[in-house]
């Protein structure tokens, strides 16, 4: 009797072995799906930001309208992830230095840029940044920051961004992208854009 005990033994390692890989699998399965989730909620949410209804991963046409309007704005940066695009407008493009006033042809690309995002439901913040150097005009930095990011929103709002889903942020220059803080990479504006989710 105490022998057949024995030789059935395996069997308990065997059970726990096969548990073992099945909760595995179940781990693997649950994240491979929740990748695919995750890749279509971004599909969903681009073609939201982008007034697309083409959702498949083969739309790149969606994101071709705020990419030629970001070009005419002269990007330092763009970056996107499952949450949010983040566009850095170089600063010296949009504006004189020291005022908020944009020249035409900025006024012309922030239009493009609206009319590509204003059938959204996304939010949009704008964020003003500027260096340290103070303003010649005796402003300070974080009221011109502001009269910045407002100026960019304003423009967004007056070509058919509704209002309601537009922030404006100003930090002055207490954000700066590089250490030197007279540099003109710290003079930006950042539009950030939450996808829908």
């Amino acid at each position: 009797m105490h022998e057949r005990e024995d030789d059935n033994r395996y069997l308990i390692s065997y059970a726990d072995m096969v548990t073992l890989l099945v909760g595995v699998f179940v781990v693997l399965s649950t994240t491979f799906r929740a990748d695919a989730d995750r890749y279509r909620q971004l599909a969903r949410a681009a073609a939201s930001v982008f007034g697309s209804t083409n959702t498949s991963d083969t739309s790149v046409g969606a994101t071709l309208p705020i990419e030629a309007a970001l070009a005419k704005l002269s990007p330092a940066d763009i970056e996107h992830d499952s949450t949010t695009f983040r566009c850095v407008l170089a600063d010296e493009v949009l504006f004189e230095r020291g005022s908020s006033r944009f020249d035409a042809s900025a006024e012309h690309a922030l239009g493009e840029l609206a009319a590509a995002l204003r059938n959204g439901t996304t939010t949009i913040t704008v964020d003003g940044h500027t260096d340290a150097v103070a303003p010649r005009n005796g402003m300070t930095n974080i009221a011109l920051s502001v009269e910045r990011a407002t100026a960019v929103a304003s423009a967004l709002i007056h070509n058919g961004v509704p209002e309601s889903r537009v922030v404006v942020r100003g930090f002055g220059a207490s954000k700066p992208l590089v250490a030197d803080p007279a540099s003109p990479k710290n003079r930006r504006v950042e539009i950030l854009i939450a996808l829908d989710r």
